[in-house]
């Protein structure tokens, strides 16, 4: 079983998460960088990652650069953690590229052996049945071809998705190398000034000196700090398109039910819900706001409120449910993308598509950190009888595509769409 403990990086939905951390709770959450430190210092040289998770039992997890975790990237055992936060304990085991990978959470907390990826199928099921002899799991979660009792199949995916996970950070050690150089220099020039027969003038230069590099070794160790909390590119978090596109057209379709009385004008979907306006004829508000749902023309979870206080329209909400992400470096650069696009739109006769050259600026507060990822931003009409779902398999030859809006016109009896394709730097 110990094989499963070199792997440390494993790719759910196209986004990278750090596996096999080194898990402690934590004593003092006002000293938790010391007890991490000694940590390190005691059991496990060479760590220099950390991620903390907060709540009823605070904990931090260790982790290594030179395993090619990074600085900004999630934990999946704390992605997990919470998502399934409402029980205290879990078993789980989730298929994955890399093989199977092995959470175990006891009174809300990680343990640090199980938080592994197992190459071998039967290496991971006999520590999922071990972990069976402890009673009282709120989940057991398990490939279902296992055949386990009590057991439940879920993705890594669909988990990490609802949750919310902690992020990769650098640890640094606890007095910057650079501001002690700088205060040796000083206390160096010092001793020789002071001890030589020196002009005031000369002192007090010093004195400036002796500021100005204190000053910059902290602006110095301020700036690497921030530096490591740059958020990472965007295209490591796009909107799946495909997952995105089939949601959207469900809900439109139940959108367009015939209700006496209403007419339909547009349906449209951002990621998170779909908004449907309904105009009235000769209809009442009872039919629309009542029967509808009483009599599931409309879905039942769907959200009615008159937009005018004549009832003469009325709009419809409902959730999409939660949309996957993907992520997908860039692969062709503007010119290369507007032609690409252009000649799929010219093949369809389509000649209402506009481009719109944009910028996403990512980074910190300071402006020389922050980053700037250029993206070509698009839009466009289709027919109707070409469905969401078309026009993202015609994108599939270019990467690091966004839908952001899809939108279906009931007079018009067309779609449009709106999104963004990241360009390669």
């Amino acid at each position: 079983m110990a094989e499963g403990k070199e792997i440390k990086i494993i790719k759910v939905a196209g986004k990278s998460y750090a596996v096999g951390l080194f898990w402690q709770p934590i004593q003092d959450e006002k000293q938790y960088m010391r007890e991490i430190r000694d940590t390190i210092a005691g059991v496990l040289p060479g760590a220099n990652l950390y991620c903390l998770v907060k709540g009823a039992s605070p904990q931090y997890g260790l982790g290594f650069t030179s395993q090619k975790q990074r600085v900004g990237m999630p934990s999946g055992a704390a992605g997990i953690l919470s998502a399934l936060r409402d029980k205290s304990s879990a078993v789980c085991a989730f298929r994955v590229d890399e093989g199977w990978w092995f959470v175990t959470i006891r009174n809300n907390l990680i343990l640090t052996e199980e938080d592994t990826v197992y190459p071998y199928e039967e290496d991971a099921k006999e520590a999922f049945l071990s972990m069976l002899a402890i009673p009282d799991w709120g989940y057991k979660i398990a490939p279902a071809a296992w055949g386990i009792e009590d057991t439940k199949e879920v993705s890594a995916e669909d988990l990490l998705l609802k949750g919310k996970s902690s992020e990769l950070k650098r640890v640094r050690a606890e007095t910057n190398p650079k501001v002690m150089v700088s205060l040796l220099v000083v206390a160096l020039g010092a001793w020789w000034l002071y001890s030589s027969d020196s002009s005031e003038e000369r002192k007090l230069e010093f004195e400036r000196q002796r500021l100005a590099a204190i000053a910059a070794a902290a602006a110095e160790e301020e700036e690497d700090e921030n530096a490591q909390a740059i958020a990472p590119p965007p295209w490591e978090n796009l909107i799946d398109a495909e997952d995105f596109a089939k949601k959207c057209t469900i809900l439109v379709v139940n959108s367009t039910a015939v209700i006496p009385g209403w007419n339909l004008s547009n349906s449209s979907c951002s990621e998170r819900e779909m908004v449907a306006t309904y105009q009235r004829t000769y209809g009442t508000a009872e039919w629309i706001m009542g029967d509808a749902q009483r009599f599931n023309v409309l879905p039942p979870q769907m959200n009615l409120r008159a937009a005018d206080s004549a009832f003469n329209s009325v709009i419809g909400t409902i959730s999409i449910p939660m949309v996957r992400r993907r992520s997908e470096e860039p692969n062709m650069r503007k010119t290369e993308i507007q032609r690409e696009v252009s000649a799929i739109f010219q093949s369809l006769r389509i000649d209402n598509f506009r481009f719109e050259d944009r910028v996403e600026t990512i980074g910190s507060e300071q402006a020389d950190l922050r980053r700037n990822y250029p993206f070509t931003g698009f839009s466009f009409a289709d027919v109707s009888w070409r469905l969401p779902l078309d026009w993202v398999n015609l994108f599939s030859g270019i990467k690091s595509v966004e839908i952001t809006s899809i939108k279906w016109d009931n007079t018009t009896r067309k779609w449009s769409y709106e999104g963004r394709i990241y360009e390669k730097e």
